[in-house]
């Protein structure tokens, strides 16, 4: 993300000092690049599914997909109100994501499930580790990435719930 802001400093939210507003900044990139990331496995899931609960799996992952897009607008969007510049390019994602890649193959509906589900539990505990520094900083940027965590662990729960005896 860049430190490039759209505002100047009186339309700004406050913070206690610049680079504050530049760590903050960053994170959030970190965390944008992750949810797009994210969503982009999804489809290709979504995409890859086969086996007898397929089509189930094939519209949950849908559900996801819409709720990751929803959430890396919402943390873009916190990104622009504190002045930073947000990149969701494809270029920008494939450099910054830290999503593990899904193999392209057909896979059978729990396979997907349980790869999608350690994805999901993967950006959830990153973001979850970095809460502390980033209230530190900014309260309210902590609070969204909070409701970003809770989603997303709620979606692991779902997820989990879905493989029985198989997790």
């Amino acid at each position: 993300m860049t430190t490039e802001s759209v505002a100047n400093s009186v339309q700004l939210p406050p913070l206690d000092n610049p680079h504050e507003r530049a760590a903050v900044g960053a994170e959030l990139q970190v965390v944008l690049q992750d949810l797009i990331d994210l969503s982009l496995i999804g489809k290709q899931l979504h995409w890859s599914v086969v086996g007898p609960v397929a089509r189930s799996v094939h519209l949950f992952i849908d559900e996801l997909v819409g709720e990751w897009r929803e959430l890396a607008d919402v943390v873009a969007e916190r990104a622009v109100t504190l002045g930073s510049v947000p990149d969701g390019q494809s270029s920008a994602v494939a450099t910054g994501s830290r999503v593990e890649p899904v193999v392209v193959r057909s896979m059978p509906d729990h396979v997907v499930v349980w790869e999608l589900g350690r994805r999901v539990a993967a950006v959830a505990e990153r973001i979850r580790e970095r809460l502390g520094s980033i209230g530190a900083a900014d309260l309210v940027t902590q609070d969204v990435l909070i409701k970003v965590v809770a989603t997303l662990e709620k979606q692991q729960w779902l997820l989990r719930v879905q493989l029985g005896e198989k997790a």
